[in-house]
């Protein structure tokens, strides 16, 4: 026993590849030090890994064997990452790299002890967090996740009683594709329950507050079909320990999915109020219910200090290292030896008695990182643009599959469809979409960007001949502003009237039949905005005390539309303010470049309107939150997440701010006034120095509201965003929404989901364009279920509970 010399074979994406020869034989350990990560092979088969905190791998060797060590050139600590810049994170670039050893130590092993597996011992679940991108690209998130799963699967055959569980279907892909072999030897693993892909419910840990409740579900859709495909098993825990909150909507989500259970960390880090519940049932509008719990931590060893608040909080301990992977080590599993058993996620939650827990019905709202709901604001409008193409393209197909298309050709565009997204579904991570990774994650997310708009430009050219071509409507034209004798600007159609001051700031706006609900809307507003600590995802409180205003140029009439040059700083935009005929909204186009540092720019309205709460948009649903904060809980909510509209009504004047990708707002009731916040751009300095800089394109609108219904609200919203395809079905009733028409993920027909928007349980007739055969109640995985629907003069007849989200498969 001794040293291995190594040969320097190849240097190829980041890897230095050694090898060598191993002249011994039997069960052996073999050591290397490395600080970036080094995958061992053995006759070109992954036999483990190294890492900072993995210095050894012990597998059985065969004298002769051909020795590889694929090593990292640069790689960042699987764990204890910075949370900002400093000396800290500058010494951690300057050790990221590392010129590979080239000599590998072996030395004779025995067989460990049998891990404990008896029933009294503390639950103990094996883990590695392992970030699909954030201070690293995807690249280096798929060499980090063969490490991490080659470390997993080496422990598991050498422990018998050890159980390894990971989420995300996004990692194991990258596995696969960069490992097939080893992937098949991972399959068995996950089949046999040992290396656990139950929490796997999800395609990755993905942001919960900025997706679309289509996007959400398809998180879901495609994780399942990944893990039955592969592992014949259907994951039922949604495990989402790092991300940023979670919307109130996500409980009937998961619930339609047939999630049951539901795992995060994440509200441990608030910086108001702790969290009441460890373990609770986490109820959806619709009343539908998970099993949730916040757990202590995800990272680190079994320790005394974990263990005794695991079993204060009645929960299970998470044990091995990760935001990088990386995962339990030889270590963590000899100490584990008479404190714990090693268990899956989904084993420990059905031990739960669910009847016992306390119900929290309402958002997850994490009271710390609440700038992810601006920061980078080009990706959040990437990922919407990619969103509503994809709905265009989905109805599209679902014309050619109810038109009798070639079956060849509806395959090919499905394949296109579900390349797109997964583009998307990668870049919804909870480190990408917020905005918090590093440059070079944005460069490869934008190329993605680009790809997949090309795959979703095709399929709708392709598909043109199919749609209804009578529906092309073209936009209403835009009805020009006159300027009044007090030097206001008059907008002015069949629908509303509003007045606008030449700095672009509204002071009046109304349907024509109602009153005036604005004091002062639309007002541009800047605001120091240097967090005491993680730049790219916290806002502080006391933001407001910098207030300071841009420079207004001199308006002018410009293609029929209110056109305001504004300067702050280095940065120059152009506000565009319309009316069309038709459209019930005054719309707000923002463009120009933005050259700010640590500055954030919103915009501020001030409605007459008494309303001591506002309603947000959620993913496939909506939020009411207090403007009149009196509790730390709700004080605390000073900056939060809402996607689509921010609606204040009273019952004398409603109004809404419609929004295309811009997510973050406040709301506060002073004295008679309402006023609304909403947040544009924000520019922080680490992880990349110069995130948000560049041309920005930024659309929102004001609607003055008759009718403040939430389902007449979705679809002004639909109306605004231009995202109103062929519609292949339609409702009777304005209440309830078509939210998805799509080819059906197994080819067999299209799948309709339908949204009650209104709080009102009904019957509904969801109307087809074209003569259907058959349809059936469906789950959000496209699955069967037991539940009346009938077909009646060009329609199917459904029963839709009070916010309730109902999926139907349709034949034609």
């Amino acid at each position: 026993m001794g040293w291995a010399a190594l040969r320097l074979d190849a240097h190829r994406d980041g890897v230095a590849v050694l090898r060598g020869v191993c002249r011994d034989q039997g069960l052996c350990t073999f050591s290397y030090p490395t600080r970036t990560g080094a995958l061992l092979r053995l006759d070109g088969q992954a036999a483990g890994a190294f890492d900072r905190e993995h210095s050894e791998v012990t597998c059985p060797v065969r004298s002769g064997a051909q020795l590889a060590l694929e090593v990292e050139v640069r790689s960042l600590p699987t764990h204890g990452l910075p949370s900002g810049p400093g000396l800290r994170w500058w010494l951690m670039n300057l050790w990221a790299a590392q010129r590979p050893h080239r000599s590998v130590h072996v030395m004779r092993a025995q067989q460990p002890a049998p891990c404990d597996t008896s029933q009294t011992a503390w639950p103990l679940i094996g883990h590695s967090h392992l970030d699909v991108a954030w201070l690293w690209t995807y690249a280096e998130a798929r060499r980090k996740a063969l490490r991490t799963f080659a470390i997993a699967a080496n422990l598991l055959q050498r422990h018998p009683g050890f159980v390894f569980s990971q989420s995300q279907p996004q990692l194991y892909e990258f596995v696969r594709d960069a490992d097939p072999v080893f992937f098949e030897e991972l399959c068995g693993l996950v089949r046999a329950q040992r290396f656990d892909a139950s929490i796997a419910a999800l395609w990755v840990e993905s942001d919960c507050n900025v997706p679309s409740g289509e996007s959400l579900l398809r998180q879901m859709l495609f994780a399942q079909d990944f893990c039955a495909q592969h592992f014949s098993q259907t994951p039922a825990v949604a495990w989402l320990p790092d991300s940023f909150g979670f919307a109130n909507t996500l409980p009937t989500l998961l619930a339609h999915a047939g999630i049951r259970y539901f795992a995060t960390t994440k509200l441990q880090w608030n910086d108001t109020t702790r969290f009441p519940y460890a373990q609770f049932r986490w109820r959806g509008p619709d009343g539908s219910e998970i099993v949730a719990a916040v757990l202590d931590s995800y990272d680190g060893a079994v320790t005394a200090g974990r263990l005794s608040r695991a079993k204060v909080r009645c929960e299970p301990v998470v044990a091995g290292f990760g935001d990088g992977g990386g995962g339990v080590t030889e270590a963590i599993i000899r100490n584990a030896q008479g404190v714990g058993r090693w268990t899956r996620p989904l084993d420990w939650f059905v031990s739960l008695r669910a009847d016992v827990l306390p119900v929290h019905a309402d958002e997850l709202y994490l009271e710390y990182h609440r700038g992810v709901y601006t920061t980078h604001h080009d990706i959040k409008a990437r990922n919407a643009r990619l969103e509503r193409l994809l709905e265009g393209a989905e109805e599209a197909v679902a014309w050619c599959i109810a038109m009798r298309f070639p079956p060849e050709s509806i395959a090919r565009w499905r394949t296109l469809l579900d390349r797109a997204w997964k583009v998307v579904l990668r870049n919804q991570f909870h480190d990408v979409l917020p905005g918090t990774s590093i440059g070079a994650v944005y460069a490869d997310a934008r190329a993605e960007y680009d790809r997949a708009a090309d795959l979703l430009q095709t399929i709708v050219a392709e598909t043109s001949s199919a749609l209804p071509h009578e529906r092309d409507v073209p936009n209403g034209l835009r009805q020009a502003p006159r300027a009044s004798e007090d030097r206001l600007f008059e907008f002015r159609n069949a629908l509303l009237k509003a007045r606008v001051r030449p700095n672009g700031v509204i002071e009046e706006l109304r349907t024509h039949a109602g009153a005036n609900t604005t004091l002062q809307a639309n007002l541009l507003a800047l605001y120091r905005d240097r967090p005491r600590a993680w730049d790219a995802w916290n806002i502080d409180a006391g933001y407001k005390t910098s207030l300071r205003w841009p420079h207004a140029g001199a308006p002018r009439i410009q293609a029929d539309a209110m056109v305001v040059p504004f300067a702050f700083g280095r940065s120059r935009f152009e506000m565009c303010l319309s009316l069309c005929e038709g459209e019930p909204f005054l719309r707000v186009d923002v463009h120009g470049d933005w050259h700010e540092r640590h500055t954030l720019l919103r915009t501020e309205s001030r409605f007459a309107i008494r309303a001591d709460r506002v309603i947000y948009g959620a993913p496939h649903g909506v939020i009411a939150r207090t403007a009149l904060p009196r509790t730390p809980q709700e004080q605390a909510k000073f900056e939060v997440p809402g996607q689509r509209f921010a609606l204040a009504r009273s019952a004398g004047a409603s109004v809404a701010i419609l929004a295309l990708d811009t997510y973050g707002w406040n709301a506060r009731l002073v004295g008679d006034s309402l006023q609304i916040g909403h947040s544009l751009l924000r520019s922080p300095s680490w992880p990349q120095p110069d995130a948000d800089a560049g041309p920005q394109q930024i659309s929102y609108a004001f609607a003055p509201l008759e009718d403040s219904a939430i389902g007449s609200l979705e679809a002004h919203w639909r109306h605004f965003a231009r995202s109103t395809p062929h519609a292949l079905f339609e409702s009777e009733d304005s209440a309830v929404a078509i939210v998805a028409c799509k080819p059906a993920q197994d080819g067999d027909g299209v799948i309709v989901r339908i949204r009650e928007c209104n709080g009102q349980a009904q019957q509904v007739r969801i109307c087809c364009r074209v003569p259907m055969r058959t349809a059936e109640a469906a789950d959000a995985l496209e699955r069967r279920i037991d539940a009346p629907v009938s077909l009646a003069q060009g329609a199917f007849v459904a029963r839709l509970p009070r916010f309730g989200l109902r999926t139907f498969r349709v034949r034609f």
